[in-house]
């Protein structure tokens, strides 16, 4: 797991709606180990699917932009390929696995056919052979082959989700971007497919970006984790630096929003205040207007840049820099 398979540098997304600018992704770097799984966790409209899309180059355009930024999968830049490279690229290197099943299946097509759809596309194979790994895909996410020809109206909710993930998984690509595939599902079958994707990801030694809400998840799934607020990065490192030290105060915000068994309390600490416009950022730190620990250096200026506290921990905030301390804020106080 040490070599590099993806690399993002300073990545910019803005959409244009109704004449003003939405900042969308406002300078995300990730590094991707081969065999990895990274979790991106945010609240709505932080840009975590904005990211994924960007890196298959799917963004509706208009009225989404890349304005500046760079995706290397291995030694390539995927926003130099021409289109039809990057068509080998969507599905065989790089496959998605989108939130809704149902808006991500064609109603009119059978399942097996749908899969087959996939190997044919990147295989030079015949129809016989295609879809006989399509039913053997089907096999491996726990569906019997004999439901090849069933459409998906015919499936309940998690098997469907099965089938997006054998399709995703079809070309065994190098790397996997799994959009929320659980949040539609009932908490017993959402633990099933979570053991099913990790299992398989393992198996053909697959890395992953996982995009989710649900904390629970990350613990589960996930070997590092980056932390996503206003199309920014704000703190990342290794699930047990995230989950054991958390830093910025957004995370920490995100962490005491969650019910815990050995605590008595009656309340829950949510984070007080929405999410800022992203057609109107808040100038330097874009937490701050939601901060406990906000200052006036963490209102004026540039949006702060990534601090490693410790080796692998990365944290935005003010707080660590070290001129800090003329303020009379230690580090202790975000915890």
């Amino acid at each position: 797991m040490n070599e590099t398979l993806l690399t993002i540098k300073n990545l910019h997304v803005q959409y244009t709606s109704g004449g003003q600018i939405v900042r969308a992704v406002n300078g995300v770097d990730i590094e991707l180990k081969k065999g990895e799984t990274l979790g991106l966790v945010g609240e709505t409209g932080a840009g975590k699917t904005t990211i994924s899309k960007a890196i298959l180059r799917i963004l509706p355009d208009p009225p989404a932009k890349v304005t500046c930024g760079e995706v290397w999968l291995n030694d390539v830049n995927l926003f130099d390929l021409p289109a039809r490279e990057m068509l080998e690229v969507r599905g065989n290197k790089i496959a998605m696995i989108f939130q809704d099943p149902m808006t991500a299946l064609n109603p009119t097509m059978t399942v097996g056919n749908q899969i087959a759809e996939v190997i044919l596309q990147h295989n030079d194979i015949s129809n016989k052979e295609a879809m006989k790994r399509a039913a053997s895909m089907l096999e491996m996410v726990g569906i019997p082959a004999m439901r090849y020809m069933e459409y998906p109206h015919q499936f309940s909710g998690g098997m469907k989700q099965r089938v997006v993930i054998a399709m995703a998984l079809a070309c065994n690509p190098e790397l996997i971007l799994a959009d929320e595939p659980t949040t539609a599902l009932d908490v017993t079958i959402q633990a099933q497919v979570l053991e099913m994707m990790i299992n398989l990801k393992q198996k053909m030694n697959t890395s992953m970006i996982l995009i989710t809400h649900d904390l629970g998840v990350v613990a589960q799934t996930c070997d590092r984790v980056a932390v996503i607020y206003a199309g920014q990065i704000v703190e990342s490192g290794t699930k047990e630096e995230i989950f054991n030290n958390p830093l910025h105060p957004y995370t920490i915000g995100l962490f005491g929003a969650l019910p815990k068994l050995n605590d008595d309390s009656k309340r829950l600490s949510p984070i007080l205040g929405l999410p800022p416009d992203p057609t109107n950022l808040p100038e330097g730190c874009s937490f701050n207007p939601r901060c406990p620990h906000a200052f006036e250096d963490c209102t004026v200026g540039q949006t702060p840049e990534m601090i490693e506290v410790t080796p692998g921990h990365f944290v935005r905030c003010i707080l660590f820099r070290k001129e800090s301390v003329h303020h009379g804020i230690s580090r202790s106080q975000t915890s």
